[in-house]
């Protein structure tokens, strides 16, 4: 099992990201509620532009290095790869984050009274661990550059104090949903067709 990147060059038409909730609805006379059986997971999809068929090898190569669901691929939200809000600089955890929390205490040197925003991703852990967030409430850190930010999906794994958090590109793990890789000719040569679903799996 490997995991591919996302190769820079590779041509995108359009990308959606979506948020698949793992919930179970429960509804009688009284009222209903819904109860979160286990963690939410991302879900990305990628349609990719027309190509001359002499271009088109990038795509053909990504497709068969997945190897179906066999391997996985490491995404980062191409509309926002860095915040809108205007800290940078080398984040950490400046206090353990438990399993199943949603708020994360972030300390970078040197950047005071600089912002986190609704819409920003943030990575951390690698492996199994890895995972993304978006920060859902704007925030500003303080003098000594500690900032609390609120985020969802909540945390799937214990987080240690001093673990980095990634603000540049930050990405999470998929695998496809489809073993099948297709796309298509027209007589003038044009290749298209090509396209991808994928669901997070940090499982190896």
């Amino acid at each position: 099992m490997s995991v591919i990147t996302l190769p820079s060059t590779l041509r995108i038409a359009s990308m959606s990201w979506e948020q698949r909730r793992n919930d179970m609805e429960f509804r009688s006379i009284f009222g209903a509620q819904a109860v979160e059986i286990s963690g939410p997971l991302w879900e990305v999809s990628l349609m990719a532009t027309a190509y001359l068929e002499a271009e088109s090898n990038a795509w053909k190569a990504l497709l068969m290095q997945l190897r179906g669901r066999t391997n996985q691929i490491a995404i980062y939200d191409q509309s926002r790869p860095i915040p809108l809000g205007t800290m940078r600089g080398t984040m950490t955890l400046n206090a353990a984050a438990a399993q199943g929390a949603t708020s994360l205490n972030i300390i970078a040197a040197g950047q005071n009274n600089l912002t986190l925003l609704q819409g920003d991703m943030l990575g951390f852990g690698t492996g199994l661990t890895q995972q993304l967030v978006m920060v859902v409430a704007d925030a500003t850190s303080n003098g000594s550059g500690v900032i609390n930010v609120t985020v969802e999906p909540p945390v799937r794994n214990t987080i240690a104090s001093g673990s980095s958090v990634t603000w540049n590109m930050p990405t999470a793990l998929f695998r496809r949903q489809d073993s099948k890789s297709s796309w298509k000719y027209s007589p003038n040569k044009v290749v298209e067709g090509f396209s991808l679903t994928l669901l997070e799996d940090p499982r190896p």
